[in-house]
């Protein structure tokens, strides 16, 4: 090998070590970024959160328009132990007089997984006035509740019930909204994934903030039907359930 060749291989030898340690150091470069951008989003929601009216005593809650119940997994027609605790605490707040309305929103977009008529028959076996209870089919997702809640239902003034690990996103998509929204923490156990819900919930408040940047629609949205009057027709068919006597 002549001397030339030796310089040659050395010099490809060394730019492929720089070629390397640049990717390497961009690498680095992006995931810090991204992890300063996720905390820094987090620490944001924690603030709102933490200036917002939010509980886990409904004496303390201002009274408002409806209490909003987001659905939650359910395995046939028995809801989740998640879901059941909103449930109750919805009906708390019911029961005391803190709200008017109940509205459930949830997924009923397939045939075989329905979130609303379990949550809809709870409900009425605990005496809540028909008239008294609305049904949102299309509430995929938090951003699509709370949309849908204030362009559907002309919501203005809502209590949201949920677990104080979901709350700071649904709180911080209420205030970019212009939504009032107050956080009812319907925290009645300890879960079996809260762990598990307490990261995922970093992602999620991402997507969130992302969602909020790009005016991300809802899914599905439709004609305005005020929360003032009878949610009776919002049951729809899908929910064949028969009105107590």
């Amino acid at each position: 090998m002549t001397n030339r060749d030796s310089y040659i291989n050395k010099t490809l030898r060394f730019l492929s070590r720089v070629k390397w340690k640049s990717l390497f150091l961009g690498f680095i470069l992006v995931f810090g970024i991204l992890g300063f951008v996720t905390l820094a989003s987090n620490l944001g929601f924690w603030i709102v959160y933490q200036n917002s009216i939010h509980t886990n005593n409904p004496s303390e809650i201002p009274e408002a328009e409806v209490a909003i119940v987001p659905g939650a997994a359910v395995y046939g027609k028995i809801p989740s132990p998640i879901l059941m605790d909103r449930l109750v605490c919805g009906l708390d707040l019911y029961k005391q007089g803190k709200v008017k309305k109940i509205l459930l929103s949830g997924d009923n977009g397939k045939s075989d997984y329905n979130e609303l008529r379990p949550m809809l028959e709870y409900m009425l076996s605990h005496e809540v006035r028909p008239e008294d209870i609305f049904v949102d089919h299309a509430g995929f997702r938090t951003l699509d509740t709370l949309i849908r809640a204030k362009e559907v239902f002309l919501v203005k003034k809502a209590i949201f019930v949920s677990q104080s690990f979901f709350l700071p996103r649904a709180i911080y998509l209420g205030k970019e909204l212009e939504l009032e929204l107050y956080g009812y923490e319907c925290n009645l156990r300890t879960y079996k994934k809260e762990t598990f819900y307490l990261f995922r919930e970093f992602s999620a408040r991402m997507l969130a903030w992302w969602d909020i940047q790009w005016d991300t629609p809802p899914k599905y949205l439709g004609e305005p039907y005020p929360i003032e009057g009878s949610g009776i027709s919002t049951w729809k068919g899908s929910i064949p359930v028969s009105i107590p006597k």
